[in-house]
C-alpha cells in the first residue's frame, strides 16, 4: 500500500448533512474519498448549528448508510455513540429504539439487561452500523462529575458492576456483529472537568480501581474490543501530554502494564480539550506516534474551524509519521475490522 493509502486506512472523521442529494454532505463526502479515510462516525444533531445531521429516521439512515458505502467503499467502517440516555444518537426521539442510560441499566435484574442489549445491538446492525463507541466503562467515582455520572454514564462505582454490565453489552454486541469500543482510558470517572471543554487533570483523583476494570474487560475480551483514549492528564504518569496522546500512557500503561494488543481509539480531536492547546495535525501526528491505531475527528465541536481539516489531518500524518508505524496500526485495524458474520436481525 501507499503511504498515502495507509494514513488514510487511520482516518475517522464527521461530516455534515444527511444525504448525498445534500451539497453540504457531497462537499464533506468528496473530500473524504480523496483521502481514502476508513471511518466515518455519525451524529444525529449538528453541534455548532443546532440542527439535524446525519441521522433523521431508520429508513433515511440505511439509505444514507448505502450512499456511503457506494461512495467511499463497501469495507467503510460505521461508526456511532450509542451508549444509550444522554449519549444516544438513536433514540425515540428520531424513530428509533428508546434508551436507557449507564446507571438505569445497572439497576436492572441481569435477564432485563440482556434482553434490552440484544435489541439496542441488533438495531445498530441492521441499520449498517459497525462499530459503536460503547459501553462506557467509567466509574462513578466523582458523583458530581459533570460528564460521566453526571449524566448518568456510568453503570456503577465498583469494578465488579461495571465489569458485570459491560461484558453483558460487550457480549450482545459481539453476537450482532457489531464491534465495540470501552472509553474512556484511563478512566474518566474521577475528573471534575469535562473534557469537551477543557483538559481535564485526573492526577489527584484517579484511582487504582479505575485501571482495573480496564484490565478485567481486556483480560476477557481482549480480541474483540477496542479501546478508546481520554484527554485525561495525568501528570506523574506524563506532565507534558494527555493520555490520548501520551506513548506512556497509550503504550506503556496501556499495551505493556495492561497487555492490550488491539485498536486504540483517540477520543474526538475536535474538543477543546485537544484543538485549544495542541492543533488538529499536530495532535494527529501525536495520538499515532503515541501508539494510537485510528485517529477520530467528528468535525462537530462548537465554533468556527476552516474547511479542509481531513485533508490538512492526513498531510500532516503523511509528513511526519513512518511507514512503519503506519503499517503496524493498519494490520491492527485490518485485524479487527475482518468481516464477522451478524446474527438475524
Amino acid at each position: 500500500m501507499s503511504m498515502e493509502q495507509l494514513v488514510g486506512s487511520m482516518l475517522m472523521f464527521g461530516f455534515r448533512g444527511g444525504s448525498l442529494g445534500e451539497r453540504e454532505t457531497r462537499e464533506d463526502i468528496a473530500e473524504l474519498k480523496a483521502i481514502g479515510v476508513r471511518g466515518v462516525i455519525l451524529f444525529d444533531h449538528d453541534i455548532a448549528g443546532s440542527s439535524k445531521r446525519n441521522i433523521h429516521s431508520p429508513n433515511q439512515l440505511r439509505t444514507l448508510i448505502g450512499e456511503l458505502r457506494n461512495e467511499l467503499g463497501s469495507d467503510l467502517i460505521i461508526a456511532i455513540d450509542q451508549e444509550g440516555g444522554a449519549v444516544a444518537r438513536l433514540d425515540g426521539h428520531n424513530g428509533f429504539l428508546p434508551t436507557i442510560n449507564a446507571a438505569e441499566f445497572g439497576s436492572m435484574v441481569e435477564i432485563d439487561q440482556a434482553q434490552y442489549a440484544d435489541k439496542q445491538a441488533k438495531q445498530l446492525a441492521k441499520c449498517g452500523i459497525d462499530l459503536n463507541f460503547a459501553p462506557c466503562v467509567d466509574l462513578a467515582i466523582e458523583p458530581g462529575s459533570p460528564i460521566i455520572a453526571g449524566k448518568g454514564r456510568a453503570y456503577g462505582a465498583s469494578i465488579a458492576k461495571v465489569a458485570r454490565c459491560a461484558h453483558i453489552v460487550i457480549d450482545a454486541h459481539q453476537r450482532a456483529g457489531v464491534r465495540c469500543c470501552i472509553k474512556h482510558f484511563p478512566g474518566h470517572g474521577s475528573a471534575l472537568l469535562d473534557s469537551h471543554l477543557g483538559v481535564s487533570d485526573i492526577t489527584s483523583t484517579h484511582t487504582p480501581d479505575e485501571l482495573e476494570i480496564f484490565r478485567m474487560l481486556i483480560d476477557q475480551h481482549q480480541s474483540r474490543i477496542a479501546v478508546m483514549s481520554g484527554h485525561l492528564m495525568h501528570t506523574q504518569i506524563d506532565p507534558d501530554m494527555p493520555a490520548s496522546l501520551s506513548a506512556k500512557h497509550t503504550t506503556e500503561t496501556l499495551r505493556s502494564g495492561l497487555g492490550f494488543t488491539g485498536v486504540v481509539v483517540t477520543d474526538s480531536l475536535d474538543m477543546r480539550a485537544i484543538r485549544d492547546q495542541f492543533g488538529e495535525g499536530e495532535s494527529a501526528v501525536s495520538a499515532i506516534n503515541a501508539g494510537a491505531d485510528l485517529i477520530l475527528d467528528g468535525l462537530n465541536a462548537p465554533g468556527y474551524r476552516e474547511p479542509g481539516a481531513p485533508s490538512r489531518i492526513a498531510r500532516s500524518i503523511l509528513e511526519s509519521v513512518s511507514k512503519a508505524r503506519l503499517i503496524e496500526s493498519h494490520d491492527r485495524l485490518d485485524r479487527f475490522f475482518k468481516p464477522v458474520a451478524r446474527a438475524d436481525v
